[in-house]
This record gives C-alpha cells, structure tokens and sequence, in this order.
C-alpha cells in the first residue's frame, strides 16, 4: 500500500469513528423522532423519511446554490483548495489578523472525550475529533443540513462552536432556541460573531452583535470567556478594502469580487500589527469580530 493509499484508508477510518459516535445524538429534523441506521441511510419511522448516508457523511437537505459574486467565487476556491484555502487564503491574505480557533475551542472542552459540533464549518476541519456541518457539500463535512433545523436530539450535545456564522442566518432567535434546546445541562456554546465588519454574503448576510448582544443571545446563561479576536488594524483594512473595491468597480458585483481579492493581496501583510491589540478587552467596543463562550445552566 502506497503513503497515499495508506493516508485515504486512516482518513476514512477515522470519518467512520466520528459517524458512530454522532449516531446516538441524531434525531430527525421534521418531527425529532429517532433514526435508524441501515446500509441505505437513516430513517425516521415518526415520519417516514430516509436521510441518505455516502461514505460516513448524512444528507439531510439538497446542498443550495451559491448566488452572491464574491461567495460563488469564495465556494469555488475552498472547493478547490480545500484546507489550503484556509492556511493561505484566509490565515494569511485575508485583512483580518489570524485566529486560532482550534485552540480557542480546545481551551474550554476536550473533543476526543466530549461532543463537540462545529456548525457553518465551510471545507475546514479544525480537528479530527470535531463533528462538521454545514449546508454546503464540502469535503470536510460531516452532517449536511439546514442550518435552522439541527438534528439533534434534546441535550445530546456538549458543545456547540461556530466562526463567523451567525450573521449568515435569517432566523437567528429559531437557531439560538435550537442550540440552546440540544446542549446539554453544564454544555458550552462558543461563537465567533463579527461586529464591526462590512457587509459579506454567504450566501446571505442578516446582523452584527456588540459584545453586550452576543451575551444577550444566550440570556441565563454563564459567561465563561469574551473578547476580540481582531483588532483595530484589521477594522481598518477592512473598511478600505470594501470602500476600494466598491469605488473601482463601478456597481459591477464579478468586477468588486476581483478586486476585492488583489486589494487582499496588496494589504494582508498590515494586519500582523494587530498582534499589539487583539484579544484587549478594552477594544470590545470597535472590534470586528468577538469571540464570546457561554456555558448553559
């Protein structure tokens, strides 16, 4: 067996680990009912649906479309590159400074021994132990889903995370009742919501949160861990980038889209200044992004 074939068949194994372990909290989306597994998928006998299941990956809704300009091309790349998309693309030529979001979940549980739930993940695992799902049909994604509707049963899981997500869902109350409705008692939810950010769609995009308004999402609640994971450089670059590519483009959405990318290309190395603020408390109040954990009571 070649180092190729040999790395397929442990990525494979490891893919199927992850699917037994997720089975005993799944739950039907439409009616909560319990699935049943087989060799053609899960189904529910509440409501008489199967969910396909192909090479340890379950389908519960058709992936959508992309429409937005700038978020077809983004798909295209991360379908492309897949994780290389997200070591290069976003880690290094995005403007915002880098966020170490694996540690950052790693700080409050353990995913080998805990359920831990990356939700909107996009084409990056940030852990092999991490469950995956998205609405899109990404490579890394372990659960295909609707986003406003989990399906999970009641208090199955330990932890919820999810960066820059949260802005992309129209219903936002729906999904906050869900996730609070499927953690458990003593569980954690950590998200990564933009505050201070320009409009991007993915495909759409709804809301902006203060650090006052991500801690009010989950009323009752514990709080466990805020701050911001950006800081002011970043709030600059951004701001630039978006009043440049929207000057030169002229209304033209493809062209905004291209010039969006070189001017990410052109600025990137500025955001490393950030290193002397992100993570200050202090700069809550003008930052991009905030990351912000609650533990449930």
């Amino acid at each position: 067996m070649n180092r190729v074939d040999a790395h397929s068949g442990h990525e494979a194994g490891i893919q199927s680990q992850r699917f037994e372990r997720l089975k005993a909290a799944l739950a039907c989306p439409g009616c909560a009912g319990a699935l049943t597994f087989s060799n053609e998928g899960a189904s529910c006998a509440a409501c008489e649906v199967l969910y396909p299941v192909r090479n340890a990956k379950i389908y519960f809704t058709d992936p959508p479309d992309t429409s937005d300009a700038l978020d077809s091309l983004k798909y295209r790349l991360k379908k492309l590159l897949g994780r290389y998309y997200y070591r290069f693309g976003v880690t290094i030529f995005a403007p915002t400074y880098p966020f170490n979001y694996r540690a950052a979940i790693e700080r409050h549980c353990d995913p080998k021994k805990e359920l831990c739930v990356d939700i909107g993940c996009g084409n990056q695992r940030v852990g092999e132990d991490i469950i995956c799902l998205d609405m899109f049909d990404y490579d890394a994604v372990d659960i295909v889903c609707d986003l406003a509707a989990l399906p999970f049963a009641p208090g199955s899981v330990d932890v919820f995370s999810s960066r820059s997500v949260l802005e992309h869902i129209p219903a936002i109350s729906d999904v906050i009742t869900q996730l609070k409705h499927c953690t458990r008692q003593g569980g954690i939810n950590m998200h990564l919501i933009p505050f201070l950010f320009p409009y991007h769609a993915s495909p759409h995009d709804y809301q902006r949160y203060t650090h006052s308004g991500a801690v009010n999402l989950f009323s009752g609640w514990s709080l466990l861990e805020q701050r911001p994971v950006t800081g002011p450089v970043t709030l600059l670059l951004l701001w630039i980038i978006e009043f440049g590519s929207s000057l030169l483009s002229a209304g033209n959405e493809r062209l905004k889209s291209y010039i969006y990318l070189l001017l990410c290309l052109l600025l990137w190395p500025f955001k490393f200044i950030d290193v002397l603020f992100a993570g200050r408390r202090s700069f809550l109040g003008m930052a991009p992004t905030i990351w912000t954990v609650m533990r449930k009571p």
